[in-house]
């Protein structure tokens, strides 16, 4: 019960940092990946708080999101794959899944919003880890949807 509360704290710092430096500066301090990276897989070989393939899932989540900004020529952000990785490794595949779902369905609207009322076109970039805070908190909260 208390190391939930110490890996659902460490996951919410680490997203709102990345969220401040993301908004700021348009990318995310490796060493914050770095530092929380870490942080989760010794929680996770501490605690076991997730199954090894729920574990494995989260982890491989993020990966596919790297890969798919090397693929998209960083239209993708590779620091929104890795915040993604990190993600995964606090909270397994399965609820880094929803949250990053509901990050996406966000931006999504969003950027909906933005060509709506012309202020962005289809080049537009956002800043994704204040969707994945977003994302994480609605999931946390139970789900919205």
């Amino acid at each position: 019960m208390v190391t939930e509360y110490i890996r659902e704290g460490l996951l919410l710092i680490f997203l709102i940092t990345g969220t401040i430096a993301d908004i700021r500066k348009r990318s995310i301090p490796v060493l914050l990946f770095l530092i929380f990276g870490i942080a989760g897989v010794v929680l996770f070989m501490l605690t076991g708080s997730v199954t090894l393939t729920d574990e494995i899932f989260g982890i491989l989540l993020g990966i596919v999101f790297v890969a798919l900004s090397h693929i998209s020529d960083g239209k993708i952000g590779a620091g929104d794959g890795i915040a993604i990785l990190v993600s995964g490794i606090f909270l397994g595949g399965s609820r880094a899944a929803c949250q990053t779902l509901y990050g996406m369905l966000g931006a999504s609207l969003i950027s909906i919003l933005l060509l709506m009322v012309r202020r962005g076109n289809r080049n537009t970039a956002l800043p994704f880890l204040p969707f994945l805070l977003t994302g994480y908190l609605m999931d946390k909260a139970g789900g919205l949807l």
